[in-house]
């Protein structure tokens, strides 16, 4: 039986600045630049790109994504949580970065507020999400849920079902991570400058605009330009990346148009979500909130089966842009880390009794030590 959720959305003074605290750190981390040079992902832009997004918005991103999601969500509300990247040839089947993050935040959403999640994809991106989606065993034990829903392409289509998506749903908030937004001529990129064939790619965008006519709030996860929310700092960003952010063939803009009330800049954008997450843990007082490195790995293994690839190298490996999963779960446990600092109740000796490894002869060792006040070589 799920418990019911006290949800206090009224921060003071003191919260919102211990808050900021631990964003910091959350954004520190999600900004770490670790990607391999080869692969074509452009070096050196994370932090400037970052620094351009807290310029405009003045805290931590990760604090003020939560601040903005605890004053709008109630529990029963719906959320719409949109994702997915990549074409073919390279990416038939979408990347790996975009799914984890989306359905890690979707968790969090779902668990800490009781909110009704509706994740959403075009067709190509949704068995990388269904799978993460799988992975997930404790949202049906709460008030909340995890649906998926297919966005569908074509301009006349896209109007269509982002009205519709709205008229339904009636959602209080509507976050993008690592989804592409469209540049001044309405063509869609990827980092590297190469446009996406005419065709290919659903105007998922729509939904932050619907939600700008409807004063919904929309925050936006992305780690390159090209993704929804990045017109906040547009010429900013278009400044860090080669060639000035002009792309090819048509030498238009990578850097997208479409802006969201609140800008996630992150160096890979799944790290964005689970800073979100983490902060929403501490906001929430509920360290379960926070992603985990064990999930992380699954998330990533469940995306490579159903046919999702390494964003950086268009292959089946048990990769995030370029970076070993071990990296990722390492940064989704850290993040956890954090949250459990700020939320944890309990001293480290309660941990570990409550643990399953409590008769592993090293607390032995340990609680000799404490009882003789200290171990001493």
């Amino acid at each position: 039986m799920s418990k019911t959720l006290s949800i206090n959305s009224k921060l003071t003074t003191a919260d919102i600045e211990r808050l900021c605290v631990f964003g910091e750190r959350f954004d520190r981390l999600m900004t770490l630049e670790v990607r391999p040079l080869t692969g074509g992902l452009p070096a050196g832009i994370v932090v400037p790109t970052y620094l351009a997004c807290r310029e405009v918005q003045g805290e931590p991103s990760s604090t003020l994504a939560a601040r903005k999601l605890l004053a709008a969500i109630r529990p029963g509300s719906n959320v719409i949580v949109a994702t997915g990247a990549g074409v073919a040839p390279k990416l038939p089947l979408g990347e790996t970065d975009g799914p984890p993050g989306a359905v890690a935040l979707a968790r969090s959403l779902a668990l800490g507020f009781g909110a009704n999640v509706t994740l959403v994809a075009q067709d190509e991106h949704m068995p990388a999400v269904d799978a993460c989606v799988r992975v997930i065993e404790d949202v049906a034990q709460s008030q909340g849920s995890i649906t998926t829903a297919i966005f569908p392409k074509g301009e006349a289509e896209g109007l269509a079902a982002a009205t519709d998506i709205f008229d339904r749903l009636k959602p209080t908030a509507v976050i993008f991570v690592e989804r592409d937004g469209p540049n001044e001529a309405g063509h869609y990129h990827g980092v590297r400058g190469d446009r996406r064939p005419p065709g290919t790619v659903a105007d998922v965008y729509r939904l932050a605009y619907e939600a700008k006519r409807r004063n919904v709030l929309t925050v936006g996860i992305g780690d390159g330009g090209n993704e929804i929310g990045f017109g906040k700092i547009r010429e900013a960003v278009a400044t860090l990346l080669p060639r000035g952010g002009r792309s090819q063939p048509d030498e238009t803009g990578v850097v997208t148009i479409t802006e969201t009330d609140v800008l996630v800049s992150a160096s890979v954008s799944n790290w964005g979500a689970y800073a979100v997450s983490g902060a929403l843990a501490i906001a929430l007082d509920d360290e379960n909130l926070a992603h985990s490195g064990d999930r992380e790995h699954a998330f990533i293994v469940a995306c490579i089966a159903a046919g999702a690839l390494d964003g950086a190298t268009s292959r089946p490996a048990l990769a995030v842009d370029g970076i070993d999963w071990r990296g990722h779960s390492g940064v989704a446990e850290l993040m956890r880390s954090i949250a459990i600092s700020a939320t944890s109740k309990f001293e480290l000796k309660n941990a570990a009794t409550a643990s399953s490894e409590a008769d592993l002869p090293i607390f032995s060792v340990l609680n000799d030590a404490q009882a003789k006040g200290g171990y001493h070589l």
